[in-house]
């Protein structure tokens, strides 16, 4: 099965290459359900990117991807005035090697065909397809491949499977999850006015809220009432739980499943590497998966569910608890340099700290521990600690690569 990874970003997509996606997504500025992934942004900028802005992303993309695939979501659903812009965002998007783009919006397939001839169509599950006859249809529409509805059995998934063969099918197994059904949520819209549905989700479901004599009330707006029936057993009440199916790709193997799909291009780089090269070792039948298990508990994560595709019942259970991030992004290892390795710096990292690597090979030790290292600037002084605002050097006996991933105990 492939192995599809998010990528909110330029750097979350290598990481997510490095760490053994086979397949990355991507949002395009406008029309994607997530608004503030920093979007290294399909059309070249938040603005729509310059002819020499294009070129150039279409150079970066290139390298970064190789041979792996990548896709670009435009699965909002989208009024009359978005398809203004859809003309110049496509004719962008054209010049970028995409191998697939996910759609949501019927209206959107033949401008996206005429525009991108040859691309792959592949069906949100935000259009919550659930059963055969509908995928049949979007097969003959021109779709390759269907994300079903997050809310059917894995048993209707192989009935979409073995009715039509020759569509692919791409299903979700790590991740946040919407108390929404297939995501169509209006309770951003009520009260932050964001709308979920054209990416500016504001997650008001996992906000704190406290039940009294009926009433529901937000932690950050008291005196804000809203009325409610519950048994006043949780403060998360309307917070789903996080999916998690690492120990059951080989029944979705088993039912003719195509590719799997990682939740969160919103998360770090370090999300993405974790979770991406724990689900590459048990996709690479890796012999004692039980470190990578870990690694799934180690990030911040709410309580894990198999969700509806297993019949878990506690899908349907409010989260009464998150599990705080275990670990902190120190940075990202660069190219090597006179001293040592370039570090971007996401967090201060400090001489005689306890540090941890991880490496890309899943086959592998999961973290490599380092505490014995020395700081550089970037022109070569030595200093005790580097930060985000000055990246520098790390001279260590460690056998690092370009890419991995540095974290620290927080």
């Amino acid at each position: 099965m492939e192995l599809l990874a998010p990528a909110g970003n330029m750097e979350k997509l290598a990481t997510a290459y490095r760490y053994g996606a086979d397949a990355a997504y991507i949002g395009v500025h406008g029309f994607s359900l997530r608004t503030y992934a920093d979007a290294a942004d399909l059309s070249g900028s938040s603005e729509g990117g310059s002819e020499g802005d294009v070129e150039a992303l279409a150079q970066r993309l290139q390298a970064v991807k190789g041979e792996k695939r990548i896709y670009a979501a435009l699965n909002l659903f989208a009024h009359q005035a978005d398809l203004a812009a859809l003309p110049q965002a496509l004719e962008q998007l054209s010049q970028l090697p995409i191998d697939g783009v996910i759609i949501a919006d019927l209206g959107l397939i033949d401008p996206v065909t005429r525009a991108l001839p040859g691309v792959e169509l592949h069906l949100s599950t935000q259009a919550n397809c659930t059963n055969a006859a509908a995928a049949r249809v979007y097969q003959r529409l021109g779709f390759s491949r269907v994300i079903p509805a997050r809310e059917l059995s894995l048993d209707e998934v192989k009935a979409i499977k073995d009715a039509v063969p020759e569509l692919g099918v791409e299903v979700f197994v790590h991740g946040a999850m919407c108390m929404a059904y297939s995501g169509r949520c209006f309770m951003s819209s009520v009260l932050a006015g964001r709308d979920a549905n054209r990416g500016d989700c504001a997650q008001s479901c996992r906000w704190d809220y406290r039940v009294e004599h009926f009433r529901l009330e937000e932690g950050k707006r008291p005196g804000e009432y809203i009325p409610v029936e519950a048994d006043g057993r949780f403060t998360t009440i309307l917070s789903s739980r996080d999916l998690n199916l690492f120990d059951h790709l080989q029944e979705l193997a088993d039912a003719g499943v195509d590719a799997v799909k990682i939740e969160g291009r919103m998360k770090s780089a370090y999300y993405v590497a974790a979770v991406t090269r724990s689900y590459r070792a048990a996709l690479n039948g890796t012999t004692d998966l039980n470190e990578h298990r870990q690694e799934l508990f180690r990030i911040s994560h709410r309580q894990y569910t198999t969700g509806f595709l297993l019949g878990d019942q506690g899908v349907h259970q409010p989260n009464s608890s998150e599990s705080p991030q275990e670990y902190r992004l120190m940075g990202i290892v660069g190219e090597w340099a006179v001293h040592g390795w370039q570090v971007t710096v996401k967090n201060t990292i400090r001489r005689g700290q306890a540090l941890e690597y991880l490496p890309t090979d899943p086959a592998g030790p999961v973290f490599i521990a380092d505490s014995d290292f020395e700081l550089y600037e970037l022109q070569g002084n030595p200093v005790d600690q580097i930060t985000n605002a000055r990246h520098g050097i790390i001279s260590t006996v460690a056998p690092l690569e370009p890419g991995m991933v540095i974290r620290a105990v927080r």
